[in-house]
């Protein structure tokens, strides 16, 4: 033990109880190590405060690095203080009792903080679900960028589908223009045609009426000149007259035919009233009505006018009344009633008889066909509701008709109105 005497011992006088001399190394070694090991916690404490970046767990971490440093002084002092240090020491010791004290409260508080720190297991775990979660993030990052690429190549797709529909529709509209155009060039040449025809019509009717009408001159002069002694020449000339008044009263409707396909001029749509018209009509049909029982029943009040052409309103009348009084029915007094009215944005015009009628559902859409009739017992030429029909559409009108087989017919024409009903009701 005399080695260890290079050593500054008076210190191990101060130690109580007092260290027996043989012992002597074994004390020194012991203080060594544990002044050494002091050192060193304490350098490492203030290591890792200085990579704390929280300031509770730093200034713990601190403290523990200074009771390190007083411990390691209190150590160090033990083996080289001699008497003139033993107050120090001891005041050393009373600092590192209150550091202690200090540091043990300050680590009771810091005691949750301190269970919150993951163990390296649980790092450990939290790192490999981290490390999961990285890669099912990147794995869906790859489902999301194939679905983008999928995605895109759709909309290539389709948007190349979409050029070339539009391509073809808009060939296909080149094409329809090129169509309608022809439709429209063949439709004014079939314009033109019908327009040449109806010219034909009216103006070889009109040109072949003066020579009827000279025939049907001579051949009453003829039947003035003949033998009042001969009935079979007298039947002949007869049949002869009404042969030439047959065709007379054909060209005379082919004349109004040709001339109802003529557009109506703007200055011929002027009001007209319905009861003069109506008057000039029944003094032409009376002599029809000779020997008939019949009334009449005419109320123009509700919409005493209409804006028609007075021709138009005139042709209308008189197929309407002649079709009445040529229809009727034998057994019971003729009833005719015609009347006006209002209805909506129209004006109504109603001709109603107690004539033989007729079954509207076996000519549905035939009865205002050209030359069809629908009685063949009475002389008729199967224009007049033809007339009717196409007078009532050229001026934008529409007509209905309600008839029963056995009970009459009633006629419903609607015309347009120009003017507000008041204005039409007071005219």
């Amino acid at each position: 033990m005399d080695l260890l005497h290079f050593l500054p011992m008076p210190a191990l006088a101060q130690v109580w109880p007092a260290v027996p001399p043989k012992y002597e190394w074994l004390f020194l070694i012991g203080e060594i190590l544990s002044g050494t090991s002091y050192l060193v916690v304490a350098s490492t404490l203030f290591f890792l405060a200085l990579k704390r970046d929280d300031r509770q767990r730093k200034m713990v971490l601190l403290l523990f690095g200074v009771l390190g440093l007083l411990g390691a002084g209190v150590h160090f002092l033990n083996l080289w203080g001699g008497e003139e240090w033993f107050l120090t020491v001891q005041v050393l010791r009373l600092v590192v009792g209150v550091a202690s004290v200090l540091g043990a409260f300050l680590l009771y508080k810091v005691i949750p903080g301190l269970l919150a720190i993951p163990s390296p297991k649980r790092l450990e775990i939290a790192n490999q679900e981290l490390r999961e979660q990285v890669l099912e993030r990147q794995r869906a990052e790859a489902a999301l960028r194939e679905t983008q690429l999928e995605l895109e190549k759709r909309v290539q797709q389709r948007t190349a589908q979409l050029i070339t529909a539009n391509r073809d529709m808009e060939r296909e509209m080149e094409t329809r223009k090129s169509t309608e155009k022809q439709l429209m060039a063949k439709n004014y040449e079939l314009v033109r045609a019908n327009a040449d025809l109806d010219d034909f019509v009216y103006y070889a009717s009109r040109d072949i009426k003066g020579p009827v009408l000279n025939v049907a001159g001579l051949v009453a002069a003829i039947k003035e000149e003949l033998p009042t002694n001969n009935p079979a020449l007298s039947e002949l000339f007869t049949r002869l007259d009404k042969s030439v008044d047959q065709i007379n009263r054909k060209l005379n409707n082919l004349s109004e035919v040709s001339r109802i396909q003529r557009p109506v001029e703007q200055a011929q749509q002027i009001s007209v009233s319905f009861d003069e018209v109506f008057e000039e009509v029944r003094r032409v049909v009376m002599d029809r009505l000779e020997g008939v029982e019949h009334t009449m029943e005419v109320d123009f009040s509700a919409a005493p006018q209409v804006s028609l052409s007075r021709e138009n309103l005139r042709s209308l009348l008189y197929h309407l009344l002649t079709n009445a009084i040529k229809y009727r029915e034998p057994s019971r007094p003729l009833r005719i009633t015609v009347a006006s009215d209002l209805q909506d944005r129209f004006v109504r015009l109603k001709v109603q008889d107690n004539g033989l009628g007729m079954e509207t559902s076996q000519y549905e859409g035939k009865i205002f066909s050209l030359f069809r009739r629908f009685h063949d017992h009475v002389e008729g030429s199967g224009i007049g509701l033809y007339i009717i029909k196409r007078i009532m559409d050229n001026n934008r009108g529409k007509i209905e008709v309600k008839s029963a087989l056995g009970e009459g017919t009633t006629f419903l024409l609607f015309f347009p109105q120009t003017t507000s009903p008041e204005t039409t009701a007071r005219v």
